[in-house]
């Protein structure tokens, strides 16, 4: 008996030894969590690296496929995508977008290995360093080079994909800060990341990321409603202060009136718009108006994926073609889904994420109001802009979100 508990033991311990795969995995989630703020190409590979070295640990039995009950769900979406490759005019470019739907192994490449549950605190430590230097950064960068009114954007293209990301980030530092205690020296850390990547947020002038990082915040609110207070307090103070000295904030606000903007509706593109904003929500309003108008004899699959400009630029005026206004994607995550995939793929998307808010929700500890805070604040962005075809957004929303539901597990297995 001792010598087979003895070997026992010794196969266990051999098994837990780290070879090459489990640095390589590290390696491509470290690489991931840097540069997911700046970069996507550099993190698309280290996710590549991570998939390679979880491949291997597999193969060798030191990792496991760990059930959730989202799979099958998002297998339905994925269905949904690829039936729709068959109704688009662009095959190739229809397929590319089915290819996108990979970016839930940002989740699992997280979730899965248990080799690295050490790590995971380490790599959301590096992530948060990361989001916080972009931040200072963009903060610099505004104040000495950019003009009143122009948005900050960090490394990406745009100011959306940059707002969204530091939305994202902001609501990770402030669950670090509430659940998880600190010396004074490292709270005072955290603090100083938390003020200037909120600050690169608000100078992204981004609405639907200042709607997402509310939405988030109510959540964690709920969590931890006394912790919060003085963070809510601040917040309220410095965002009255803003208002009060930049009447471009005061514009951007401005454009949440709804009275407002729909006495826009019905009238055209060379209108007299108030404001930069009035005229954005107009354009997603207008839309939105086109996609429901190309929908009518597509309704239950779908018009096919990556086919949106191709029945835009048929129903557009000559005045939208000159003024390159005729657009690619639906300004919203559920009509894009809807027009693309038709019924049966809105039904899909919905079915996913009710079953991932319910996946979320039924992890115990409180590391699972910061996954569900930064789920409902993708949601959010999904309401103005199509987040789900940016990969930048969505590859980090899966990520963290796998991350912060791990680290409730690893609280409760320890328990």
């Amino acid at each position: 008996m001792d010598a087979i508990a003895d070997n026992t033991t010794a196969r266990y311990s051999q098994s837990r030894e780290k070879n090459w795969a489990d640095y390589l995995l590290i390696a491509g989630l470290i690489i991931y969590a840097f540069s997911s703020t700046f970069s996507i190409a550099a993190s698309q590979i280290g996710l590549g690296l991570a998939l390679i070295a979880f491949v291997a640990l597999y193969r060798d039995g030191k990792a496991s496929f760990k059930p959730t009950s989202f799979s099958g769900p998002y297998a339905f979406l994925v269905l949904s995508a690829i039936m729709a490759v068959f109704r688009a005019e662009y095959h190739v470019r229809a397929l590319v977008e089915v290819k996108s739907f990979l970016v839930i192994f940002s989740f699992y490449l997280v979730y899965w290995p248990d080799t690295i549950s050490e790590q995971r605190t380490r790599i959301l430590n590096i992530y948060l360093f990361s989001a916080a230097l972009i931040a200072a950064f963009s903060c610099a960068h505004s104040y000495i080079f950019m003009r009143l009114g122009d948005h900050a954007q960090g490394f990406f293209s745009t100011s959306i994909t940059f707002g969204e990301c530091q939305a994202l980030a902001t609501l990770a530092l402030i669950h670090k800060l509430v659940n998880s205690r600190h010396s004074s020296g490292t709270k005072l850390m955290w603090l100083l990341a938390l003020t200037v990547t909120m600050t690169s947020l608000i100078l992204s002038f981004t609405r639907g990321a200042w709607m997402g990082f509310a939405a988030g915040f109510a959540v964690l609110f709920v969590g931890f409603p006394r912790r919060l207070l003085p963070i809510v307090a601040v917040s309220i103070l410095s965002f009255a202060i803003a208002l009060h000295f930049s009447p471009y904030m005061r514009e951007r606000i401005s454009g949440f009136d709804i009275s407002k903007i729909l006495t826009t509706a019905d009238k055209s593109f060379n209108q007299n718009f108030e404001s930069i904003a009035i005229m954005s929500s107009f354009h997603r309003l207008y839309i939105w108006q086109r996609g429901f108008t190309i929908l009518k004899d597509n309704h239950a699959f779908g018009i096919g994926a990556k086919n949106m400009k191709y029945h835009y630029y048929r129903l557009s005026t000559e005045y939208e073609r000159e003024n390159n206004l005729v657009w690619s994607h639906q300004h919203n995550n559920f009509m894009q889904m809807l027009l693309s995939y038709g019924f049966i793929g809105l039904i899909a998307f919905l079915y996913f994420i009710i079953s991932l808010v319910k996946f979320t929700m039924t992890g115990t500890g409180n590391s699972q109001y910061g996954a569900l805070a930064i789920f409902v604040c993708f949601l959010t962005f999904g309401l103005t802009e199509h987040s789900w075809g940016d990969e930048e957004v969505i590859m980090m929303t899966f990520f963290l979100t796998g991350l912060m539901l791990c680290s409730t597990e690893e609280k409760v297995s320890q328990g």
